[in-house]
């Protein structure tokens, strides 16, 4: 079986031992992908500005991201914060810039992704259309 054919995220979320502890990547990627279920909840939120990427903060820590056709978010890692992100709409690609080079990979639509905190990474919206994605960190 391929390894494509399997989601990136799988996992269910587990109550940390100790409240006060930081969510694992599990419970992140939980949390937003029963965000991405409830469009409901957020979608009247999105507003599309033409060249504008807006950043949306949401209940539960999670930030929500209009990225316009053609935009380009240049190269960045997070600041030792873990991110878990879906895209919600559309597609962006990433280039992920490591000791061994850069990689690029496709960010589709209905899979979260983790970028690790410390790893530089550049994002653009290659198609014609919007992009929406969730995204929450620790």
């Amino acid at each position: 079986m391929k390894a494509e054919t399997f989601p990136d995220i799988t996992m269910a979320p587990i109550a940390p031992v100790n409240p006060d502890a930081p969510p694992t990547v599990g419970q992140l990627a939980w949390r937003v992908s029963q965000a991405a279920a409830r469009p409901d909840a957020w979608w009247h939120l999105v507003t599309f500005v033409p060249g504008e990427r807006i950043r949306v903060e949401l209940e539960d820590g999670l930030t929500l991201i209009i990225w316009p056709p053609g935009f380009r978010l240049s190269a960045h890692d997070h600041g030792g914060h873990l991110q878990v992100m879906a895209v919600i709409a559309g597609e962006l690609a990433e280039v992920v810039v490591g000791d061994d080079g850069a990689t690029a990979r496709p960010l589709r639509a209905n899979r979260v992704r983790v970028q690790a905190g410390d790893r530089m990474h550049e994002v653009v919206n290659p198609g014609e259309g919007y992009a929406v994605t969730l995204h929450a960190y620790a």
